[in-house]
């Protein structure tokens, strides 16, 4: 347990480092953890964004093992928001088709924000400053991810859904959805992004092997000319109180672009 505790630390300590939203190279001891949920080629565009030691776990072992990440009440917001999340900043160019697919699971006694149903994000894609144009954090217009998957429950069902579109001035994004989900069960999320500023944009989602999509949007999808990253776990609104675990698993990204 010390030795934990010692790791989660120094983890801690290495996030203070990072840049404000976008990812950094991770250092050995966040590879630890990352290692969990990710191979090996996605470790140096990735980092951990956590509160404290007690809002991340890897658990089980060998092929099982898996990384377990928790927002809870009061804790420390991150990056001004209540998130425990992975980011990775997979690298591509406009119109690249990028394919990202990763496990997740929601415990049994997953507690949802009823009746209100504010919003909660376990999956996002966010623009960020631009580094081939000297781009920096410090005046980078904050804006919300033009790709995003929210969590949210109808009829008494735990479900998803698809937040698609450019957030760059008054665009209303397309909403899509909602696709529901069992609790305690292992579900295999892909979603296939076709990365444009222009018409030609596209996304595609895909649920637990499925070969026909689950939810679909076409349209702009880029905030800048920038690639955009990834984040997976879990986002919300502050005002919500419950405690919760999301467990994370078999992180894949591939470019998918024809040669």
């Amino acid at each position: 347990m010390g030795r934990y505790v010692l790791l989660m630390a120094l983890v801690l300590t290495s996030l203070h480092g990072c840049a404000e939203n976008g990812s950094t190279n991770s250092t050995e001891v966040e590879a630890e953890y990352l290692r969990a949920v990710m191979p090996d080629s996605l470790l140096k565009t990735s980092h951990l964004d956590i509160a404290s030691i007690e809002n991340v776990a890897v658990l089980g072992t060998g092929e099982a093992q898996h990384l377990g990440l928790r927002v809870s009440p009061g804790q420390r917001k991150v990056h001004e928001g209540m998130r425990a999340e992975v980011s990775v900043d997979y690298p591509f160019h406009q119109r690249d088709v990028i394919r990202y697919s990763w496990r997740f699971l929601l415990p049994k006694d997953f507690a949802v924000d009823v009746p209100m149903n504010r919003w909660w994000v376990i999956g996002q894609w966010h623009d960020q400053p631009d580094v081939t144009k000297g781009e920096t954090w410090d005046d980078f217009e904050s804006r919300s991810p033009p790709v995003l998957i929210g969590l949210g429950q109808m009829n008494g069902k735990l479900a998803i859904s698809l937040n698609y579109g450019q957030t760059t001035g008054k665009e209303k994004q397309q909403a899509v959805g909602p696709v529901f989900l069992e609790r305690g069960k292992w579900h295999h999320i892909t979603t296939v992004v076709r990365w444009s500023p222009k018409a030609d944009g596209a996304v595609q989602v895909f649920l637990d092997g499925e070969s026909k999509s689950i939810m679909s949007a076409t349209g702009p999808n880029m905030n800048n000319d920038y690639q955009h990253f990834l984040k997976i776990g879990m986002y919300r609104h502050p005002g919500i109180s419950t405690d919760n675990w999301i467990y994370l698993d078999d992180l894949e990204i591939s470019n998918d672009s024809s040669p």
